[in-house]
This record gives structure tokens, C-alpha cells and sequence, in this order.
């Protein structure tokens, strides 16, 4: 079963303050909880190494219940890693006469400098 693999996630508010160096501070606010679990799908054909090869591209499955768009940010809860929707989860729902229910959001992993 899909759920399964499900773990905790939570939906964030992302949120901008200056600072005293004339930067910003950048805040994370919890918005909700939600269970999903991030895997790969199979994106364009890219160049490598003189060969062509699929690029792979992480996806964010979820519950149902929740709707993320571009711009979204998620945090997985069990090492704490950001992430940021690229796309919209509301046209990669399962109809609802399925089985599995569970809806799909492309995903790229924020990575902070130190």
C-alpha cells in the first residue's frame, strides 16, 4: 500500500524580515501537517557524457486533503530537509473512483549556504 511509505511533512509560510547588515532574515511558519512521501519520476532526455540519459525528477505524492501550487514550501519532518513545489498538485489527482488516493506536486530540494 502507498500509505505505507507515507511520512510527516509539513507545509510552511515562507517569510522575509531585514536584517542588521542590510540582508534579510528569512522565516519558516508552520502552516499544517501532512502526510506524503518523495520519490522520482522520469523527465526529459538530457545529454551525457555523449550519450543520451533520462534525468530524473523528484515528486512529492501526498494526501488528497491538501492542495500545493508552485511557489509552495514543505519541510520533511525526519531529517528536516526543504523543499519547494515547482507545480501544481490539483491536475496530478487520482479520479475518485480509484483505489489509491493520492495526489502528485514536483518538488526541488532547497539547499541553504552556510
Amino acid at each position: 500500500m502507498l500509505t505505507d511509505y507515507y511520512e510527516s511533512f509539513m507545509l510552511l509560510e515562507r517569510s522575509a524580515e531585514p536584517d542588521e547588515l542590510g540582508g534579510e532574515t528569512v522565516r519558516w511558519t508552520p502552516v499544517t501537517s501532512f502526510q506524503g512521501a518523495l520519490t522520482h519520476t522520469c523527465g526529459e532526455e538530457i545529454p551525457a557524457g555523449g550519450r543520451a540519459t533520462l534525468a530524473l525528477r523528484p515528486v512529492l505524492l501526498h494526501e488528497t486533503d491538501v492542495t500545493l501550487i508552485s511557489g509552495d514550501y514543505v519541510r520533511r519532518e525526519r531529517d528536516g530537509s526543504l523543499w519547494r513545489v515547482t507545480g501544481a498538485s490539483d491536475g496530478m489527482r487520482t479520479p475518485a473512483f480509484s483505489g489509491l488516493q493520492f495526489a502528485q506536486a514536483p518538488v526541488e530540494r532547497l539547499v541553504n549556504a552556510c
